[in-house]
């Protein structure tokens, strides 16, 4: 009978994944609620360019997370974890020297070097080398979960650390945390004995014509996209509305983060075992889109209320909360086991370039339309496509 439980060895190279994983991204997300404001009052800077900021990571990101998973195939996990590590470690003290001397074109390229340092698919490959495939799906979830901690605590914490440390201390801090993983990396991660490439796990280029023809996995990465571009777009405009419509003293930002984060931690535990344990999943991800537009909409009407302005945000934040954790174990559903790996791949560049473009046409919205309004609309208009696009969905049927 197959063992169906973690080993003590696979449990420990879980965790430590994971914790490596996690604050990689802890680094990327402590920025996100605070760097538009920072950035767009830097000399020469406006909102567009202070979009890029947010959005650069999400560019290189999407560049080289494949490229990554195939390279580590012919030359190693662990090479390309380390040397990655190294780039992010590096892109992050470059912005924060960037935010120390307030030049924002530095800030980009540093931005640029930490997706370039993003190394989601390597890991993924990683663990599956050093796991079972009948508890792969469950330790992948654990890296899933701490990512999605991770971000949480990135919301809330990046205010706090800025308040008394500026964007610099919020970068320096990131870079700190990358250095802290390095010598669990370099010492604590065996190399697997054997690399070998896991369709289930990975990309694999001749199963791309597949994914790209199979209507629903389209549709579940354009959701992707709209849901994380939605993301930067927000957090492009919305701390420009409090801090320059509101005059919100930066220091207190992290008590409207602190709320959005609790009330939509709050609801998404509930929301995730209805749509999983009760089957109703499409209910639920028609429910958290139809939340996303509502949220919009208070934006556009009630953004000259501060109160309203923060129901807005919670609003939101629900809704992004509701539909993160379902949308890629829909997808993974849907994938033929055979080509999961590279549907996942597909998906999550899918998610990188709607970080990029979020953050890009936020910026580029609130440059020319300094109330705001234009980005509100597109983004309403996105997601009702989104919408629209989900209803004549089925739910795939449960694999064997």
């Amino acid at each position: 009978m197959i063992d169906k439980d973690f080993t003590a060895q696979e449990k420990k190279i879980t965790l430590g994944l994971a914790g490596v994983f996690s604050l990689r991204m802890l680094g990327l997300f402590l920025a996100l609620p605070v760097l538009s404001v920072y950035a767009k009052s830097m000399p020469g800077s406006d909102a567009f360019l202070a979009g890029l900021a947010i959005g650069a990571y999400g560019l290189t990101q999407a560049i080289f997370q494949i490229p990554y998973g195939l390279w580590s195939d012919k030359i190693g996990r662990k090479p390309i974890i380390i040397s990655s590590t190294i780039i992010f470690i590096l892109g992050s003290f470059l912005s924060a020297y960037a935010s120390y001397i307030e030049n924002i074109h530095l800030l980009i390229i540093g931005r640029l070097l930490q997706g370039i340092g993003a190394v989601s698919s390597v890991v993924i490959a990683l663990l599956a080398d050093l796991t079972r495939e009948e508890i792969r799906t469950r330790a992948m979830a654990t890296i899933g979960a701490s990512i999605g901690m991770a971000f949480a605590f990135g919301m809330v914490l990046g205010p706090l650390i800025a308040s008394y440390f500026g964007l610099a201390g919020v970068f320096l801090f990131t870079g700190i945390l990358a250095l802290i993983s390095l010598p669990y990396i370099i010492f604590g991660i065996k190399e697997p004995e054997k690399v070998v490439h896991h369709d289930d796990a990975e990309f694999t280029a001749s199963y791309l014509s597949i994914v790209l023809k199979d209507k629903n996995l389209l549709k579940m990465d354009f959701g992707m996209f709209v849901l994380h571009m939605t993301l930067t777009a927000v957090f492009t405009v919305v701390p420009l509305i409090f801090a320059h419509q509101h005059s919100i003293d930066l220091r207190d930002l992290w008590k409207i983060y602190l709320l959005m984060f609790f009330v939509g931690l709050t609801l998404m535990v509930p929301s995730t075992i209805i749509a999983e344990k009760k089957n109703k999943v499409k209910q639920v991800k028609l429910l958290g889109i139809g939340i996303l537009i509502v949220s919009f909409i208070m934006f556009m009407v009630f953004k000259e209320n501060f109160y309203l302005t923060v129901l807005a945000i919670v609003v939101y934040f629900t809704g992004f909360m509701m539909l993160e954790p379902i949308m890629p174990s829909l997808m993974s559903k849907y994938a033929n086991p055979k080509v999961k790996g590279t549907a996942s791949g597909v998906f999550n560049t899918s998610q990188f370039i709607g970080a990029f473009v979020g953050g890009a046409v936020g910026g580029y919205f609130a440059k020319i339309d300094p109330t705001f309004k234009l980005n509100f609309i597109f983004l309403t208009l996105l997601t009702l496509i989104w919408m629209i696009l989900v209803i004549p969905m089925e739910m795939p049927v449960k694999r064997n």
